[in-house]
């Protein structure tokens, strides 16, 4: 902890220690007696990921919200309780760990990699989240052998596949080079290996060159009184591999394991270096790249050239100011000592983001990160289906969305859906990371009612097509409920068979009495019912209070739509459906049966009187 506090210390002496300091505490405390698989102490990875995080030069509050972000999944730490002792934006930060920790990202196809990186981003609305994130993947991985075979290739492929390409996104090297490297070493072990023997047999011979070609170009660099930062570029074991495999060459042929670095006062010095080196030696013209005017979306910038150096070994030179290597090396982290780079840069629409911390680089960190507090993807929603493959949809998007992404088919005979194992109706808004399974009905068709709150170009369109090869159904209107059984009712006596008085219709919750009739059934009347006010055969009964499981079936019109309304209309009273199905009864009938698990009764009326309002259905039955 010493350690983690004097790192902060050596870039920011004006740092919160005491609340870096309260957040490592609190954390130890919550954590206590949890073992890592390693048999080292939880705290010592939370740590680890700060450690991280303090390269970076992260402001403190980021810092303790990584030593806290393991508090509310893995501790008994209740939000209350984490908001009133560390204030809302680090709880913000830490709550937005867990909701990544709690995305299916297990799940995803390979193939759809990249909508998984975009979901991170859309469900992280502070960037600080992801970089904690990253922080808190870079130490798991550090630690990844004391897991399991399948369970180390398993989280390497992730890393692979999703975290190391963010780090890339955001411009944090040191850390996507660090996560390759780790992901490549479980996943081609031997592979790796050998590479590792390799470059640890020509390091002196490649260190001794290098010398040579950095003391020729100082001796040129002089005679233009031109002093400069050069330094030898290491290269990544990851970037090795994937040159080997790009060009189909072997490890001897990888040109630039030979790199040097130049750190230039401006971007005018950059070009007259570049124009030096390539006066010392032969340029290769396929090899030049200038990222100082043409910067990479994640900002980027350097001069890249090949040449034929001493020897005829080819060797690389990347060219860039001090601005631009910390901008290199810690991405949108080093927005603090950022100064500034001159020009009009245009950069990809979806990542226009970044061009802002241009312009924020005399804003203090806590401003910084306040304008960047918005969804990085806020027009879009990634939706998993059942099997994890994920469907890329607008902000706002609802079942009938989703459908029509799957198949114009299913999206037609759309009813209802279940989201992350509950029922919805079909306006429910989807957010990142849902589960959604549709429900389907055979022969049912769209609504035009559907076209008011769909989003998605394609379901407006599948929608209107539909439309007008299909006549719609004509609306009419009536309801009562009919029968229940004795699951509802208590009674002092032998009978246990009752029907609800059609008069006056009695729901739970309401005052009731017992009418003994011919058949030795009891018909459930209302206390004030008028009907009762002279018989004499009444017996006390009362509605149950204990928790019932109740079966409801609804008879009513065949209609479009149907189904989703019973579906919307009950979930917006946040009673959740155990289970729902609905069939066809006849050309004009459609019974649609639900089944739910209530502690309150009184649920069962607002059920009851909320079906009822709904448009063709005729009959209500508690099963």
């Amino acid at each position: 902890m010493l350690e983690l506090i004097e790192k902060v210390r050596m870039y920011n002496e004006k740092a919160d220690f005491d609340l870096i300091t309260k957040a490592y505490e609190f954390a130890k405390k919550a954590h206590s007696g949890q073992l890592r698989e390693s048999g080292e102490e939880h705290i010592s990875h939370l740590v680890g990921a700060a450690k991280t995080l303090a390269k970076l030069k992260m402001d403190e509050k980021t810092i303790a919200a990584c030593l806290l972000h393991d508090i509310l999944e893995d501790t008994k730490v209740a939000k209350e309780e984490l908001k009133k002792e560390f204030g809302q934006e680090i709880f913000d930060l830490v709550e937005g760990v867990t909701k990544i920790d709690k995305l299916r990202i297990s799940d995803f196809k390979i193939r759809q990699a990249e909508n998984m990186r975009k979901m991170l981003f859309a469900t992280a609305k502070d960037i600080r989240v992801i970089i904690i994130k990253l922080a808190d993947r870079l130490d798991n991985m550090l630690s990844l052998q004391y897991l399991k075979e399948d369970k180390q290739k398993r989280i390497a492929q992730e890393t692979l596949d999703i975290y190391a390409p963010i780090a890339y996104r955001l411009g944090l090297f040191s850390i996507k080079w660090r996560l390759e490297d780790l992901a490549f070493r479980y996943l081609e072990p031997k592979v790796y290996q050998n590479i590792k023997k390799n470059i640890a047999q020509t390091h002196e011979q490649r260190e001794a060159y290098l010398e040579k070609v950095k003391s020729i170009l100082e001796t040129s660099l002089s005679k233009y009184n031109i002093k400069l930062d050069i330094r030898s570029r290491p290269k990544s074991f990851y970037s090795i591999y994937r040159k080997m495999q790009k060009k189909e060459v072997n490890f001897k042929m990888i040109f630039d394991l030979l790199g040097i670095r130049i750190i230039a006062d401006d971007v005018k010095e950059c070009y007259e270096v570049l124009g030096i080196i390539h006066s010392l030696w032969k340029p290769i013209p396929k090899e030049f790249d200038d990222y100082i005017a043409n910067p990479k979306l994640n900002l980027y910038q350097s001069l890249h050239t090949v040449v034929v150096g001493p020897d005829k070994q080819l060797v690389e030179f990347q060219i860039r100011t001090k601005d631009m290597d910390k901008i290199a090396e810690e991405g949108i982290a080093a927005h603090w000592e950022y100064k500034g780079v001159k020009g009009d840069f245009k950069f990809d629409k979806q990542l226009s983001w970044l061009k802002e911390v241009l312009q924020l680089k005399d804003k203090s960190g806590q401003e910084f990160f306040e304008t960047l507090k918005l969804d990085l993807f806020s027009y879009k929603v990634y939706i998993f289906t059942p099997n994890g493959d994920i469907i890329e949809l607008p902000k706002g998007s609802c079942p009938v969305d989703f459908a029509y992404a799957i198949h114009s088919d299913i999206g037609n005979r759309c009813v209802g859906a279940r989201v992350n194992e509950k029922y919805v109706g079909l306006q429910h808004e989807l957010e990142n990371g849902d589960v959604v399974e549709i429900i389907t009905q055979k022969n049912h068709m769209p609504s035009r009612e559907w076209l008011k709150f769909v989003k998605s170009s394609k379901a407006k369109e599948k929608i209107i097509q539909a439309i007008k090869s299909h006549q719609l159904i004509p609306i009419k209107r009536m309801a009562k409920l009919e029968e229940t059984k004795s699951s509802l009712i208590e009674a002092d006596t032998e009978f246990r068979e009752f029907k609800l008085g059609d008069c006056c219709n009695p729901l739970p919750g309401d005052e009731i009495l017992g009418l003994i009739t011919r058949n030795g059934k009891i018909t459930v009347h209302k206390k004030d019912c008028k009907n009762i006010a002279e018989v004499k055969s009444r017996i006390n009964i009362m509605w149950k209070e204990s928790s019932t499981s109740i079966n409801l079936k609804i008879l009513a019109l065949d209609r479009v739509g149907l189904f989703a309304d019973i579906l919307h209309n009950v979930s917006s009273l946040g009673i959740n459906i155990d289970k729902a199905n609905v069939s066809t009864i006849n050309k004009d009938l459609a019974e649609c049966n639900l089944k739910f698990e209530l502690n309150n009764l009184n649920d069962v009326r607002r059920i009851i009187e909320r079906i009822n309002k709904i448009a063709d259905v005729k009959k209500i039955s508690i099963n």
